[in-house]
């Protein structure tokens, strides 16, 4: 169902830079892919005209919202972890995984319109935008996760890019199983992140024998 104006969350904008607000009025919905330009522009109390002169259109608003949140996302993994520095010792290799799981799985939970629109099934022209700014982006640290516990010694060879997106299946999987509420993924965050990267971390300890998969 589309949002109407009243399903927007109750916040102040200052129209001095429409721009702007209409970006953050968008984030702040709760179904961001059911956007309507002209309702969004109506919750902020302007018209459609001036909305369109912002954005071209429903998708060029969304455009601009998914880079936001890849923005927002890339931050909490810098948070996580120096990309340019390999980590200490093997500890720090394993918690660099831990921290991934944790900021990927909170940030699932704390903008979960924004995350959809992120991943969704028809979200593949919105994870461009991942790489607009250049520099360290968000799918970076996961692959350089991995090489940490490769250069650590916690797993036998350097990983692939099956690697990687074994790693990330594991870890959006537990995301997407608490956004659908399923008990076994309703754990504390810290304890569901522990879990998550220590099975990673076994299975990659014990890589699949290519003739098997053949």
């Amino acid at each position: 169902m589309t949002p109407n104006a009243a399903t927007f969350p109750s916040r102040a904008f200052h129209h001095g830079n429409l721009r702007q607000d209409l970006i953050h009025a968008a984030m702040a919905a709760p179904d961001i892919e059911g956007l309507s330009l002209r309702q969004l522009a109506a919750s902020l109390g302007v018209t459609a005209a001036a909305a369109y002169r912002h954005f071209d259109s429903r998708e060029d608003l969304l455009f601009e919202v998914a880079r936001c949140g890849f923005d927002r996302l890339r931050q909490r993994f810098a948070e996580a972890f120096d990309i340019a520095v390999p980590p200490t010792d093997a500890a720090e290799a394993r918690q660099r995984l831990v921290r991934l799981a944790h900021a990927y799985l909170q940030f699932a939970d704390d903008e979960p319109a924004l995350w959809r629109l992120m991943f969704g099934a028809q979200a593949e022209a919105y994870r461009k935008t991942a790489n607009v700014h250049g520099g360290p982006n968000s799918y970076e640290y996961l692959p350089a996760a991995l090489l940490g516990l490769y250069l650590r010694g916690l797993i036998p060879a350097p990983p692939l890019e099956h690697d990687a997106l074994f790693a990330w299946s594991a870890i959006h999987g537990a995301a997407s199983l608490r956004s659908g509420r399923v008990p076994a993924a309703m754990l504390p965050i810290a304890e569901l992140a522990q879990a998550v990267a220590g099975r990673v971390i076994r299975a990659h300890q014990q890589p699949l024998n290519q003739e098997t998969l053949t």
